[in-house]
């Protein structure tokens, strides 16, 4: 008996649910019975336990149906698409982009893209998603995100392509009048002297600081990590402690309570990546939010890339 999109339905309203078969059956408008029966018939059919049993209850997705619940997330999202093929094909200014990306990336360096593109393409309502590399490349193997940019986790999903946005380099913020103003070229161990404040090691900017100080064998003193730029510029400019921030999140204008060191021999710069999946049918106005965020980047270079 083939696998049908109510079985695959069933089980993502099911995880959705918290595991409730009940809750699971009022949404899908019908019995407990009927969506027992389903996974039950969904299992047999690919040979697999999906669910963590508990007597009558489901408690859990087994490995295998964590698995199973990415590939039903994807097709039917791609079902979805081919629906709104037919609607969507005429009307290639309308409609909704979905992007992905970091705090870093929409507080400092979208605000411009998206203006120029609101007013390129203003019937096309954005949607972002905002979280750690992790979580955007996850929604963009799932299909809920068009465009991911951020820094890339390690081990990159399969199926997704990714091409490089821009650098991203790094200074260190201390407030005004502090003793490292005055020491020249710095060295790791004049900043490990003092209390530093980091990012969260799910952002690659508090994985990447926080590795160079292991290479040259120093353990900082990390009293607060954060994952927001603004949040660790606030906590340095009352004084407790320094941080080593992405140079596009300090402007000497805006942030007076703030002064900024060079640290680039200290610590290196990392990508901004444009994440796709492969198979993730795009219409021309996401190919121009990308080349209004890395201008290199035309429809036929992400094309040639993605194929």
């Amino acid at each position: 008996m083939p696998i049908t999109f109510q079985q695959l339905q069933c089980m993502r309203q099911v995880v959705d649910s918290g595991f409730s078969v009940s809750r699971a059956a009022d949404s899908l408008h019908t019995t407990q019975p009927g969506v027992s029966k389903m996974i039950r018939a969904l299992e047999k059919e690919i040979g697999v336990e999906l669910f963590v049993r508990s007597g009558n209850r489901l408690t859990a997705l087994t490995e295998p149906g964590k698995e199973a619940l990415a590939l039903c997330a994807r097709v039917l999202q791609d079902a979805q698409a081919l629906q709104r093929l037919k609607q969507d094909l005429p009307a290639d200014s309308e409609g909704t982009l979905r992007v992905g990306t970091t705090h870093i990336h929409a507080r400092y360096s979208l605000i411009e893209v998206t203006r120029q593109f609101l007013s390129v393409y203003p019937q096309v309502k954005l949607e972002f998603t905002v979280g750690p590399p992790s979580q955007i490349l996850a929604g963009v193997t799932a299909g809920t995100i068009d465009i991911g940019l951020c820094t890339l986790p390690d081990p990159m999903p399969k199926g997704v392509v990714s091409v490089k946005a821009y650098d991203i380099d790094r200074c260190l913020i201390v407030p005004p009048r502090h003793p490292l103003l005055k020491m020249g070229r710095l060295t790791m161990e004049q900043i490990a002297r003092w209390p530093l404040i980091t990012y969260d090691n799910s952002y690659t900017s508090g994985s990447v600081v926080q590795g160079e100080f292991r290479r040259h064998g120093i353990t900082p003193w990390v009293v607060m990590r954060a994952m927001d730029a603004s949040i660790i510029k606030a906590y340095v400019a009352a004084g407790v402690g320094v941080a080593v921030l992405q140079k596009m999140a300090f402007n000497a204008a805006l942030d007076r309570d703030l002064r900024s060191i060079p640290v680039d021999h200290l610590f290196p710069s990392s990508s901004a990546m444009i994440s796709l999946r492969r198979d993730h049918l795009l219409k021309k106005f996401a190919f121009d939010f990308i080349r209004m965020v890395a201008p290199e980047w035309s429809r036929e270079a992400i094309e040639a890339q993605v194929h």
